[in-house]
């Protein structure tokens, strides 16, 4: 008996050392809670994760970044000394935002710069330099935005920087 429950221990750690170290697995849906558009905590926030009705709008903070809501480490060496930031201002059905204030700044070197966003809710901001964090805020006065600013770390040219109006 003694015998037995040893074998069996024995089987029963076995089983759980190869459970715990990697076996194989079959992902089928990843949803950050939350309700999917803005999960936030610590040093990150998630914006547009997998399953939601906005998934495949990429996300950054910190060291990481979300495109079509799969995880990619943030390459912090610049592929250039200077980048490229743009994106769109829409309201919730996709229509564009024409003439929206999209600011860029830099705090700790205190450069900014403006742009107005086009007749198809477009903006970009050409020769930011790289290496560094910058607020991307955009400003209305008809309407409010689901999120009015974000931070992105500029490494290389940066698209997908989009704004939602709530209204």
């Amino acid at each position: 008996m003694k015998k037995i429950t040893s074998i069996l221990l024995i089987l029963l750690v076995s089983i759980s050392v190869i459970a715990q170290t990697g076996g194989g697995f079959n992902l089928q849906q990843n949803v950050i809670g939350n309700g999917g558009w803005r999960s936030d905590g610590g040093g990150f926030t998630v914006l547009g994760t997998m399953g939601q009705s906005n998934a495949g709008s990429p996300a950054a903070g910190g060291g990481f970044h979300i495109i079509d809501g799969l995880w990619a480490i943030e390459n912090l060496t610049p592929s250039s000394t200077l980048a490229s930031v743009s994106g769109r201002v829409t309201r919730a059905k996709g229509i564009a935002i024409p003439r929206v204030l999209v600011t860029i700044s830099n705090p700790n070197t205190g450069l900014s710069f403006e742009v107005w966003t086009d007749a198809q809710g477009s903006y970009q901001f050409a020769d930011i330099p790289t290496g560094q964090n910058y607020f991307v805020t955009a400003s209305h006065r008809h309407f409010t935005f689901e999120a009015a600013s974000f931070e992105v770390f500029v490494s290389q040219d940066r698209a997908g920087v989009d704004f939602t109006a709530l209204q």
